[in-house]
């Protein structure tokens, strides 16, 4: 009888450490479930990470190529510009040097060389296109915006140093449109007034000068304005 009561508590014991075996063991299994969770979340955030990753790079790249390509057509349209500014010029004085009325070479040796040419009004960003124009056929460029931004006082000064004077009325002031008018009225200073503040309408100006000079009096003044398209002053009203 004690032999058997020996045997059951022996097997009694063995199954209380077999138990605690398994709660040691499930313990592990819950803890070891826990960090393959962790992993998958991390896996799944470094893999998101790097779409995003592999996404910037490619907008990266697409955004190179574009600033590129805009760079290069900024670079055709310049060029494009300049070269038509300067086919433009380059027609209007040869249409001036070519006219019935007036000598060959006229606009560069009647009257312009070395004169002031002041420009009242025009683009601001065409202003390297009409000195050049200017300059072209020996005259000095100079220039005022015409009452937008520069004092309607640096414009009378502008006017009594010019030689002859292209007013260019589709974007001047009122105030400053009259003030040119007047002035050239009272000092009989050539002018020409031209409505598109183009490089070929300053050409044509340029031209319309060089002409009345060409048939001008002996005395050096125009008898009036000629008629050319183009809205000309010379003391006229």
């Amino acid at each position: 009888m004690a032999e058997k009561a020996a045997e059951l508590q022996q097997v009694q014991g063995e199954l209380v450490r077999t138990r605690a075996r398994v709660v040691a063991k499930d313990a592990q299994i819950a803890f070891l479930q826990q960090d393959l969770a962790a992993l998958q979340d991390s896996f799944a955030e470094f893999e998101a990470h790097r779409r995003l990753q592999r996404r910037l790079q490619d907008q990266q790249a697409r955004s190179q190529v574009l600033e590129q390509q805009n760079a290069d057509l900024r670079r055709r349209l310049a060029a494009a510009e300049r070269a038509g500014a300067l086919a433009t010029a380059g027609l209007a004085v040869a249409g001036a040097a070519t006219a019935t009325t007036v000598a060959p070479a006229v606009v560069e040796s009647v009257g312009l060389q070395h004169k002031v040419v002041l420009c009242v009004g025009g683009r601001t960003g065409s202003l390297a296109s009409y000195r050049d124009v200017v300059e072209r056929v020996g005259g000095q460029f100079a220039h005022h915006d015409g009452g937008l931004e520069d004092s309607h006082n640096v414009l009378d000064a502008s006017l009594a140093a010019a030689d002859l004077v292209i007013c260019q009325t589709g974007c001047i002031s009122h105030n400053a449109y009259w003030k040119v008018k007047d002035f050239c009225k009272r000092t009989g200073k050539q002018c020409v007034f031209v409505e598109n503040p183009s490089v070929s309408s300053l050409a044509r100006g340029l031209e319309t000068i060089s002409i009345t000079i060409a048939n001008a009096t002996p005395a050096g003044r125009s008898d009036g304005a000629v008629e050319t398209g183009i809205q000309v002053t010379a003391g006229a009203t």
